[in-house]
C-alpha cells in the first residue's frame, strides 16, 4: 500500500527568519526600530492588503502571548506589544525567501529520506484557516524506502533529525494518501502521527482540514458542522446542491477516492570538478591555470546535459588555514569557458590567501537551460544575422563582469512596488541572483492606477502615462528642503502660477513656468499620513525640477531633476 509522509513547517516565515539568525550571527537586523541586541524581542511579519492596509501574517510565540494574532493591523499589533513594555521587531513578509528556503528543505529530504518529494500545490484562493497563499508543507512518497529505516517510526525519527540539522521544526504525519496526511499534520493534536485506521483517524478533525474555502466554512458553522465526521454523515447530493461541487471534491480527496496531484521536486544535477595540487602553492598564475582546466571540465559536463551555469562556487583548501570560497553569479546561463575563467579569476583576485593552496574545487550551484533564438531567414547583409543574440550575450557579459568586479549587490534590477511615495515606489534585486529573478516573475506586477488630481480641473494638467516628462530622470535619494523666500498669496487668481521663489545652494531661483499639482498621499494604514502636492517647474535660469509642498507643514522640497 502506498504511504505518504506530510511535513508541515509550522509558522514557516517566522521559523525561517529565526533559523537564519541562529545560523549566521553576522546577519544584519531586520528593518525596524529595534536594535540588533534585542533579538529576543517579539517578531511580527506583515504584508500590504489593498483594502485593509498592513496586516499581520505571522508572529512568534512571544508575540502571540501578548495578544498578537494574524489578520490584525500591524499598528494594533505594535500597540499590544508596546503595552507589555516591549518593542517588537516588525518586517515585511518576503515570500521569495520562503520559497527558496523551502526548495532547500526539499533537496535535503530527497537526499536523506525519499527520492520522491513534492511541495504542496495551492489553489487560487485562501483556504479556511490559511493566512498566506504560499506553501509550507512537503510530501514524501515512502514507497520502497520504509525498509531502509526499519519501520515508519524510524522514518519519522530520521526526518526529525534531517530537519534539525537544517534548523527547522516540523509536524509529521504518515497516512495512505496526501489529503489525509496533510489533514493529520495540520489539525491532529498528536505529533508525530501514524495513521493506521484510515478514515476513522480523521473523523475528529476540524472541517478546515478539508482545505475548503472560507465561505463554505462559514456556512458549515451556521449549520453546526464542525468536524469531518459530522460532515460525512450528510448526503453528498445535498451538499453539492447547497455548497457546490468543491466540497464534494474535498470529501472524495480525504476519503482517498481522488488523489491530489503532486508535482515531484527535482533537485538540480550537480556539476563539480576538483584538482588536488601536487605541491601546495600560493602562485596566482599556477592557481588560475588550474582553474582554467577545471572550468573546461565543468563546461564539458554542462554541454552533455545542454545546460548553462548560473552560479559557480570556487573553493580553495589551504595548508594551515580554513578553506576559502567565492561564489559568482551569471545574468544568463552560459557555457563559455573563457568567460567563466575570467569571472572566477577576477573573484579570486579579491581574496586574501594567507596560506599555500592544496586543492581547488569548482561546483555549479545553479544551472539553467540555454537560451536559443533563431536568426531571421532574410537579412540585408551578414552583419544583421544574429544581432539580437550578440546583443543578449553582450548584456549578459557586461552584467557578469560588473557584478564580479563591484559585487552582486552593486548591479541591480528594479521592480515596481505599490507604494505611492516616489522614493518607495520600487524595489531592487541582484541581476545575477537567478532564483530571486525567477521568483519575482511569479509574483503579480500591478501597475498603479492613474489618478485624477486637482490639476486636471485647472489650466495645468497632471502628466499622463505617455508623457515623457511625467517623472524626472534623476530622483534624489532623499528630498532636499527648499527655502521659500516669500509665501504665495492665498488670494491669487491662479495659485499654480504663484509659486514662491526658492533659495537653493546659495542662489535664488524664480519660477518661470509650473505644471501641477499632482497629489500623492499615503493611506492611513501606513502610519502617519504623508500628503504632498508635486509640481514640475522651470526656473528662470533653465532648471527643470520636480518639487513638492508638504501639505501638513507647508514646507517645500526638491525631489528630482528632469535634466
Amino acid at each position: 500500500m502506498k504511504r505518504l509522509l506530510s511535513i508541515w513547517l509550522r509558522n514557516w516565515p517566522i521559523q525561517r527568519l529565526q533559523s537564519e539568525w541562529r545560523r549566521d550571527a553576522t546577519l544584519e537586523p531586520l528593518p525596524s526600530d529595534a536594535s540588533r541586541d534585542n533579538r529576543a524581542a517579539p517578531l511580527i511579519l506583515w504584508k500590504n492588503d489593498h483594502r485593509r492596509g498592513r496586516l499581520v501574517v505571522a508572529c512568534c510565540a512571544a508575540a502571540r502571548r501578548m495578544g498578537v494574532r494574524t489578520g490584525i493591523a500591524i499598528a494594533q499589533a505594535t500597540e499590544l506589544a508596546g503595552s507589555a513594555g516591549v518593542t517588537p521587531i516588525t518586517a515585511e513578509h518576503d515570500p521569495i525567501a520562503d520559497s527558496m528556503a523551502l526548495g532547500r528543505v526539499a533537496d535535503a529530504l530527497q537526499h536523506q529520506i525519499s527520492p520522491l518529494v513534492a511541495i504542496e500545490s495551492l489553489g487560487k484562493r485562501l483556504w479556511a484557516g490559511q493566512v498566506l497563499l504560499e506553501p509550507d508543507t512537503l510530501f514524501c512518497d515512502l514507497s520502497g524506502v520504509t525498509h531502509l529505516f526499519e519501520d515508519e517510526a524510524g522514518i519519522l525519527d530520521a526526518t526529525g533529525r534531517c530537519l534539525a540539522e537544517l534548523g527547522w521544526v516540523g509536524k509529521l504525519a504518515i497516512a495512505d494518501h496526501a489529503a489525509a496526511a496533510w489533514a493529520l499534520a495540520h489539525y491532529d493534536v498528536n505529533d508525530p502521527v501514524i495513521s493506521t485506521r484510515g478514515v476513522d483517524d480523521l473523523l475528529h478533525l476540524s472541517v478546515n482540514a478539508l482545505r475548503i474555502e472560507s465561505e463554505i466554512k462559514h456556512t458549515l458553522d451556521r449549520l453546526g458542522i464542525e468536524t469531518i465526521g459530522a460532515l460525512l454523515r450528510l448526503p453528498r447530493g445535498g451538499l453539492a446542491q447547497r455548497l457546490g461541487d468543491g466540497i464534494v471534491k474535498r470529501i472524495a480527496e480525504i476519503l482517498g477516492e481522488v488523489e491530489i496531484p503532486l508535482e515531484v521536486h527535482h533537485a538540480e544535477q550537480q556539476h563539480h570538478s576538483s584538482l588536488e595540487l601536487e605541491y601546495p602553492t600560493d602562485d596566482l598564475e599556477i592557481v588560475m591555470d588550474r582553474v582554467g582546466r577545471l572550468a573546461e571540465s565543468i563546461v564539458a559536463s554542462l554541454t552533455a546535459c545542454q545546460r548553462g551555469a548560473l552560479r559557480v562556487a570556487c573553493r580553495l583548501e589551504l595548508v594551515d588555514r580554513p578553506p576559502l570560497s567565492t561564489v559568482i553569479g551569471m545574468f544568463a546561463p552560459t557555457q563559455d569557458q573563457q568567460h567563466l575563467h575570467c569571472l572566477i579569476n577576477s573573484s579570486l583576485e579579491s581574496l586574501r590567501v594567507a596560506s599555500p593552496i592544496t586543492k581547488i574545487t569548482l561546483s555549479v550551484l545553479q544551472s539553467g537551460p540555454l537560451r536559443t533564438q533563431q536568426n531571421a531567414l532574410f537579412a540585408d547583409d551578414a552583419i544583421e544575422l544574429g544581432d539580437n543574440a550578440v546583443s543578449d550575450r553582450s548584456l549578459a557579459r557586461l552584467v557578469d563582469t560588473l557584478s564580479g568586479r563591484l559585487g552582486r549587490d552593486a548591479v541591480l534590477g528594479v521592480r515596481l512596488s505599490e507604494n505611492p511615495l516616489p522614493e518607495k515606489a520600487f524595489r531592487t534585486y541582484s541581476l545575477t541572483d537567478h532564483r530571486t529573478r525567477k521568483a519575482l516573475r511569479r509574483l503579480p506586477s500591478k501597475q498603479p492606477a492613474q489618478r485624477k488630481t486637482a490639476g486636471e480641473r485647472s489650466t495645468f494638467h497632471a502628466p499622463r502615462r505617455d508623457d515623457a516628462r511625467r517623472r524626472p530622470m534623476q530622483l534624489l535619494r532623499k528630498p532636499v528642503r527648499l527655502t521659500a523666500v516669500e509665501k504665495s498669496p492665498a488670494h491669487a487668481a491662479n495659485p499654480f502660477q504663484a509659486l514662491p521663489p526658492f533659495r537653493f545652494e546659495g542662489a535664488l531661483h524664480r519660477v518661470a513656468f509650473a505644471w501641477g499639482p499632482e497629489r500623492i498621499e499615503t493611506g492611513w494604514w501606513d502610519g502617519p499620513t504623508i500628503r504632498r502636492d508635486y509640481y514640475r517647474i522651470e526656473t528662470e535660469t533653465g532648471n527643470v525640477w520636480w518639487v513638492f509642498r508638504e501639505l501638513k507643514s507647508g514646507e517645500w522640497f526638491l525631489h528630482g531633476r528632469f535634466f
